[in-house]
């Protein structure tokens, strides 16, 4: 048990730094790692990844909040595009929370391999977003908000890898991108954990979890990623982060060949 806590630690110290340093959410980190962990443990595969996708939101709440805080120091979180955005990510997210508990286990790591590989790929290929030459504003905002919401969920992700883009194109500056991108993930994490925790499994849960949620993963993995966040919050304002969106892609086709297999 003392190795497993040291693990899940460990886990939410890597998605804390990167989703303070790149937008993304630490998802793309943890549910991989949550699913083998949890498979390691003889929990089955139509249990374990869908209980990882849940958990993986819930972390969120810790290492979302503890990122839009120093963000939010340093004056590059926009409210009005914050609440303007939150209720259509936290309905969709809630959609596609109740949706990934309808798909068996194999296919859900399939569609969350799908969506790795073509972030990864897209980091590797694409350059860093330019902001657009248009005044900021969350153009679309209604159709936008619950389609990256459901999106996210389903994969348990916190919705930057797709709120970044979509505000860098109506013309937020990156850093700014990157601030509003965490401060959405908050209502994400918020509506999908929830709408997860109501719903219980189609078997045995890990001993510890509410509905698809596992505490112990959530706690662990969220106390790494609070203490991690803030540092990735540092560097994101004062580094290039070209070479690490291409590395990270490169571990995320990786993680993606490994989830469909």
């Amino acid at each position: 048990m003392l190795f497993t806590g040291f693990l899940l630690l460990l886990v939410g110290l890597a998605a804390g730094l990167l989703a303070g340093l790149l937008g993304i959410g630490g998802g793309l980190v943890i549910v991989p790692a949550l699913s083998a962990l949890l498979t390691w443990q003889q929990v089955s595969e139509d249990v374990a990844v869908p209980v990882a996708v849940a958990t993986s939101l819930a972390t969120m709440l810790m290492t979302a909040a503890s990122a839009v805080w120093f963000h939010f120091r340093r004056g590059a979180v926009d409210w009005p595009t914050v609440a303007r955005l939150g209720g259509g990510v936290a309905a969709g997210a809630a959609i596609g929370a109740a949706l990934a508990t309808t798909i068996p286990g194999q296919d859900l790591a399939r569609v969350f391999a799908v969506i790795a590989g073509l972030i990864g790929i897209r980091m590797i290929l694409a350059p860093a977003p330019e902001p657009a030459d248009r005044t900021p504003r969350p153009r679309l905002w209604w159709l936008a908000g619950p389609l990256i919401g459901a999106a996210s969920a389903l994969v348990g992700i916190g919705g930057g890898t797709f709120n970044v883009p979509y505000l860098t194109r109506n013309g937020y500056p990156i850093v700014r991108a990157v601030a509003n991108a965490s401060a959405c993930g908050w209502p994400i994490a918020a509506a999908g954990a929830l709408t997860f925790a109501l719903i219980g499994p189609q078997g045995t849960a890990p001993y510890g979890s509410i509905g698809h949620v596992w505490l112990p993963g959530m706690l662990l993995i969220g106390l790494g990623g609070l203490l991690a966040a803030p540092a990735g919050v540092a560097l994101a304002h004062r580094l290039p982060a070209g070479i690490l969106r291409r590395l990270f892609g490169v571990v995320l086709i990786l993680v993606a060949l490994r989830m469909a297999w």
